[in-house]
């Protein structure tokens, strides 16, 4: 028996998915490691613990581990929500749960099999960006031919017939009409970097020298609303294989937005750290690859989780004067350089979003 046991024992501990054995009072009787790892928790940190302090608001889930109780029922892959107290964050996890019956067919215990979802789910919205990017190259060649030859013609008769015009107002009406051939031929310009192949100038980067050139151009920004900058740096970084002139752009945009969205007073705070949160694996190179994180933090409104959906898409913007390009072309630069960002955000709560960029390309 003590055999069969330690068997049991072992098989229990060894398991990648969670196990949580939850009582009829829907209080955690035990764990395993996968799940201590999980929620960041140690088992004495669950065990004799009500199961929605970590599963919060969710009366579906407490439902059908009741109907398991009361019919020896099993229900298999259901979403749900985990809760990591320590961190506050919640986390998708995919659910299975049957009843632990005894002799007689009923149901002692009932035991929860939990998969966590986070990269299956990153994964996801990583591949609609794409998708979206993929889509946009194939818009912006289509467009170029549209547009690109017929906006020359206009901008050039509105040169030379400003030159035959002495009225200055008229001028002044022709200097408009310039003006806005110009920014429509910027526009498409940005347009038809989805679509060329751009090569990058890849040489030794220090992270932190972008940074503050960029904080450099952006300090009076900020100032204006009484703000400031704050840098968490990791001295520790080592420089990064990267195209320095394509990553000072992702940072521009990203750093210009977070002053947009600052408050009176806000505080941006600029962080970088040695990622342990992701590696990098391709197919040319399939073992994993030391990353950076850089992460830019507003306390401004939040972004609600409808527009956080539509973040990367091309020409979406809440920005009454703002054209929807520069995420989309800041996304595309970091996946050029094999990396990804990730955008945490809550109504109220400000925004946080994180840059993974390997150290080393392929």
């Amino acid at each position: 028996m003590g055999k069969r046991e330690d068997l049991y024992q072992s098989i229990f501990s060894s398991l990648i998915d969670g196990i949580i054995v939850v009582s009829r009072d829907l209080k955690i009787v035990r764990g395993n490691l996968a799940v201590e790892e999980m929620f960041r928790e140690s088992h004495d940190s669950f065990e004799g613990k009500d199961l929605a302090e970590f599963f919060p608001g969710q009366p579906a889930l407490s439902e059908k581990i009741t109907r398991a109780f009361e019919t020896g029922s099993s229900f298999r892959d259901f979403e749900g929500l985990g809760f990591r107290k320590s961190s506050r964050v919640a986390f998708p996890v995919n659910i299975s749960l049957s009843p632990m019956l005894d002799a007689e067919g009923r149901a002692r215990r009932v035991t929860l099999l939990l998969k966590d979802m986070s990269l299956v789910k990153e994964l996801e919205e990583s591949s609609r960006q794409l998708d979206r990017m993929a889509s946009l190259g194939v818009l912006a060649l289509g467009m170029a031919h549209e547009i690109k030859n017929p906006l020359v013609a206009i901008g050039g008769s509105a040169h030379l017939l400003r030159k035959e015009l002495s009225s200055p107002d008229q001028k002044k009406y022709l200097e408009i009409v310039v003006s806005e051939v110009d920014r429509i031929n910027r526009m498409m310009e940005r347009m038809l970097d989805f679509s060329r192949p751009k090569k990058m100038r890849v040489q030794p980067t220090n992270i932190h020298k972008v940074l503050e050139e960029i904080l450099v151009l952006e300090k009076k920004s900020l100032e204006k609303k009484n703000g400031r900058f704050v840098q968490v740096y990791d001295p520790s970084l080592p420089r990064i294989e990267a195209d320095e002139d394509q990553l000072k752009q992702v940072f521009i945009n990203l750093v210009q937005n977070a002053v947009d969205a600052s408050p009176e007073g806000g505080e941006i705070r600029l962080v970088t750290r040695v990622a342990t949160d992701y590696s990098v694996k391709t197919a040319r190179d399939p073992n994993p690859r030391m990353q950076i994180a850089v992460e830019v933090v507003d306390s401004g409104p939040g972004i609600s989780e409808e527009n956080l959906r539509k973040l990367f898409t091309p020409f979406f913007t809440t920005k009454p004067k703002g054209n929807g390009l520069g995420l989309a072309i800041s996304l595309k630069i970091v996946e050029d350089h094999q990396g990804k960002i990730k955008v945490m955000s809550e109504k109220g709560a400000g925004s946080s979003v994180q840059v993974f960029l390997p150290v080393r390309q392929t």
